[in-house]
């Protein structure tokens, strides 16, 4: 309880902060923020839009908390997200078009989870076995994942009808079914179910006590005859598998398609959300949610107030920082 008010208080500092740094530069703070809540909440495209960026952040922060749990800095859910929204449009393009749907879209999915799983592994097993940095395996690995992706849709996924750099779109049975004729897809019910699942990996089960020994202290625990390195080997392969389930979520959901810029700098703002979320599967789907409205409310202030949205990534780092200084403070006076 006094961890949650301490978040709360520390957020709402962050904001006032924001706030007077938009007022000393010449703009409304008040009708900005004003402007975002309208274009999230008044807006019924604008929270459609909110909930379907919030879905990949959701997936890869649970993947991510669960291995900050450990202290494994694991960053690599950009690429592969990546990676899973390829794997999952090689299904959808490679199968026929006549396939059911109850087997199309699970096979991509799983294609999908496993290109992230196997993805993830490399920087995992350096990890383990050679003790190289995990922060800059997997960031390098982010850059090659979307190298990948761009060079399957220049040769062979491209759409050789259209000029634009895409692939074909996929047939309606790797379409993820809509709810109630709007633009949410099941792709978002899916990722709410894995929360349960994910939180019960993360709190009861013996994968999650290890990490969280191994979080506490990795020589101790493996002095005590815990797994070390295949504990953090299976920390990368999950984080990579929901990672990949992110990129088949948005290719089947939203796009239908392989684009270029495809993410929306998932991989990296879900860092962000696993932070601030203390690292709590079930504290990530509003903390996902709250990221999400930023980034939409963004675009509405930047057409409104002509105040560039970039700014929403300043807002971010601001609101991360002062929760993380006031866990600082908090540790330091043993609270």
């Amino acid at each position: 309880m006094i961890a949650t008010f301490r978040i709360t208080l520390a957020a709402a500092a962050g904001l006032l902060v924001a706030a007077g740094f938009l007022a000393a530069l010449g703009y409304d703070a008040a009708k900005a923020i004003k402007v975002m809540l309208e274009t999230v909440f008044r807006s019924r495209s604008g929270f459609v839009d909110t909930v379907l960026q919030a879905t990949p952040l959701l997936l890869i922060a649970l993947g991510y908390a669960v291995c900050f749990r450990a202290r494994v800095w694991s960053v690599g859910g950009e690429g592969q997200f990546h990676l899973g929204a390829c794997a999952a449009a090689g299904v959808a393009l490679g199968l026929p078009a006549s396939t059911p749907a109850a087997i199309a879209l699970p096979l991509a999915a799983i294609a999908a989870a496993v290109a992230g799983t196997l993805w993830a592994l490399v920087p995992g097993w350096l990890r383990a076995h050679r003790g190289v940095n995990e922060v800059v395996s997997t960031l390098m690995l982010n850059f090659v994942g979307i190298l990948v992706m761009g060079w399957l849709i220049r040769t062979a996924l491209r759409d050789p009808d259209i000029p634009v750099m895409q692939t074909p779109e996929f047939p309606p049975p790797f379409h993820f079914p809509l709810f109630d004729g709007s633009r949410l897809h099941a792709g978002v019910l899916l990722a709410l179910l894995l929360v349960p699942l994910i939180a019960w990996l993360a709190h009861g089960s013996a994968l999650g006590a290890r990490a969280r020994a191994i979080g506490a202290n990795p020589k101790a625990s493996g002095a005590a005859g815990i797994d070390v390195p295949g504990t953090i080997v299976a920390l990368f392969a999950v984080s990579g598998a929901l990672a990949g389930l992110a990129g088949a979520a948005h290719v089947l959901g939203v796009t239908h398609r392989l684009v270029t810029g495809l993410s929306n700098d998932f991989g990296y703002t879900a860092v962000l959300v696993a932070l601030l979320a203390r690292n709590h599967p079930v504290a990530v789907i509003p903390t996902a949610f709250f990221f999400s409205a930023l980034v939409v409310g963004a675009e509405g202030v930047q057409v409104d107030l002509r105040i560039p949205s970039d700014f929403v990534r300043v807002l971010m780092g601001i609101l991360v920082l002062f929760v993380l200084a006031a866990d600082a403070l908090a540790a330091r006076r043993g609270r």
